[in-house]
């Protein structure tokens, strides 16, 4: 994988989101931010694993940066 491919890494993490590997998830997206901050599809998708890890004050905060970064949220 190139170590600069954000979507590679996002992808990554949305499959290990789907297979309930949340720690895995977190990292990809982490990696994802670090090569492109303002990454607003990394931090919702992070959001979504803080969520099923129950850590409901991270998964807030970064559903919120989506928002801000522009992405549109469902409810």
């Amino acid at each position: 994988m190139n170590p600069n491919d954000i979507l590679a890494y996002n992808n990554r993490g949305n499959s290990y989101l789907s297979m309930g590997k949340y720690d895995q998830a977190i990292s990809d997206f982490n990696k994802a931010m670090e090569i492109k901050p303002r990454d607003a599809l990394a931090y919702y998708l992070r959001g979504k694993a803080y969520y099923f890890k129950k850590e409901y004050d991270k998964s807030w905060g970064d559903i919120n940066k989506a928002q801000e970064l522009g992405l549109k949220v469902p409810p």
